[in-house]
């Protein structure tokens, strides 16, 4: 599959465009704009078995942004791009997701066709100065007043789209706007936090794949519920 790649740097909103044709140039008229933007829901929520669950960063990790071209492609371009070329955005994009309402990852240039999903991928950060050095993702928070944070260093794709499967994001020189969004609400509904625990009596509930307080299982559960509660949608702000 032939991919078109894209220069982005994180929380970078300058248009950027690349293309990997033979003469590396572009025609604009085949061209619309797209922003990309990450949010998490989260309305301070208790959790399912009543306990009050405050969260107060998550950080989260993506090598890159890609998006796939469908064949319906064909039907809206003029021939120069075919629906084998997909859109791929270099990272690393490293962000809070409850540091604000949206989040900008990246504003760029794509061409003219159908996109059918969207697929980036966690990958655990390389900067020595991050919070997140080490990790692809971490959440820290309270649990009924006492301290936690969950991390996690995993590495792997995932693929969204949005809730209606028979919507598909459709660039016609339009400039366009999609978010990533992570529903933290849904998240804390499936998992019971109150089994967590202090075993090292540190005074901060650890949740990770590696941690001392016994909280490995539950790390892997967290994860898993987090990838399942991600979704596409359009920007209404």
């Amino acid at each position: 599959m032939k991919k078109m790649k894209f220069g982005a740097l994180a929380l970078s909103l300058a248009l950027v465009f690349t293309a990997c044709s033979e003469d590396d140039t572009v025609d604009e008229s085949t061209t619309g704009a797209l922003k990309i933007t990450a949010r998490a829901n989260y309305d301070h929520v208790l959790n399912k078995t009543g306990e009050l669950v405050q969260l107060e960063k998550f950080l989260v990790n993506f090598k890159e942004i890609e998006l796939e071209r469908s064949e319906k492609s064909d039907d809206v371009l003029d021939g120069f791009f075919g629906s084998d070329d997909d859109v791929e955005l270099k990272g690393p994009f490293e962000i809070d997701l409850l540091s604000g309402n949206s989040i900008p990852l990246a504003s760029v240039k794509i061409p003219n066709g159908v996109y059918e999903e969207i697929e980036f991928e966690f990958d655990k950060s390389e900067n020595k100065n991050s919070e997140l050095f080490g990790k692809s993702m971490k959440l820290t928070g309270q649990i009924n007043g006492t301290p936690f944070e969950f991390w996690h260093d995993f590495d792997e794709e995932i693929e969204i789209d949005y809730e209606d499967s028979n919507k598909n994001l459709v660039i016609d020189n339009t400039i366009n706007e999609v978010v990533i969004n992570f529903d933290l609400n849904s998240v804390l509904g499936m998992i019971d936090l109150s089994s967590a625990t202090d075993a090292n009596d540190d005074g901060l509930i650890s949740i990770s794949p590696n941690d001392e307080d016994g909280n490995n299982d539950l790390a892997e559960l967290l994860k898993e519920a987090i990838k399942a509660q991600i979704d596409l949608m359009e920007d209404n702000d």
